[in-house]
């Protein structure tokens, strides 16, 4: 499957590559700003989320209404594709509380919400055409991180990296070109993300320039399966500076 590199830096490949990309909650934060990476390199950008009808007016963004904590909402949304595609599985929302302070609605939601609904709208996604696709999952450093008061979190963003990792022989086996990006960043200058969170957001990588090293690691991934890490630099003079490397990491211990 030919690729492309992101706008700023110029085509690669074949003129055969992927001209779709879809979105999966694309409307702020990370994902909006991939969604603009790949219209700027003249993609066609399906942009689904419960608030993508506020996208209806960008000429350049297909926006599709897609409620990833309601069944219904997933059976009833538009999944059609043109093949080759990129999927990038970025929908997400935090919560940090303690488990006993969670509530039934907190963990039903935020379940369906990272997990059950978004493996609901790819099961869906990938029985329309076997491919060629390449899904890109953005999970987080909190798959493999200890965290304080973020169990239900954590525990949600491990099951969705490992996920995806179990799904690229199923992916392969359906079509040849297939491939699979997993992604774990860290801390993004997101404040919608964190809502009702005191944080200097100085320190905390901007989500753009996280954006164009996805791109970068997409574009350039030639085998079927790829694991990059994203983290946030703390050294005085380079807080927030994004630090790559590739391969998984082991879970902290407790």
């Amino acid at each position: 499957m030919a690729n492309i590199l992101p706008p700023d830096e110029g085509p690669s490949g074949s003129s055969t590559g992927p001209a779709v990309a879809a979105v999966v909650g694309g409307t702020h934060g990370l994902g909006l700003q991939l969604g603009r990476r790949a219209r700027l390199a003249g993609l066609r950008t399906v942009v689904y989320g419960r608030s993508a009808g506020q996208l209806k007016d960008d000429p350049d963004l297909e926006p599709r209404s897609l409620d990833l904590t309601d069944p219904a909402s997933i059976a009833a949304c538009d999944v059609v594709l043109p093949r080759p595609v990129y999927v990038f599985w970025v929908a997400g929302a935090f919560l940090k509380k303690s488990l006993v302070h969670t509530t039934d609605e907190e963990l039903e939601g935020l379940t369906r919400l990272l997990l059950t609904g978004p493996v609901r709208f790819l099961r869906r996604v990938l029985s329309d055409a076997p491919g060629p696709l390449h899904l890109i999952t953005i999970a987080s450093s909190s798959s493999w991180r200890r965290r304080e008061h973020e169990t239900l979190y954590c525990a949600l963003k491990a099951a969705q990296a490992h996920f995806t990792r179990t799904l690229v022989a199923e992916l392969v086996e359906a079509h040849p070109d297939n491939r699979v990006t997993l992604v774990n960043p860290g801390g993004l200058a997101v404040p919608e993300f964190h809502t009702g969170m005191e944080i200097d957001y100085g320190t905390m990588m901007d989500p753009d320039e996280v954006a164009r090293i996805i791109w970068r690691t997409v574009t350039e991934q030639r085998a079927p399966f790829a694991e990059v890490q994203i983290l946030r630099s703390r050294e005085p003079g380079r807080e927030g500076v994004p630090i790559v490397s590739f391969g998984p990491r082991a879970p902290e211990e407790p």
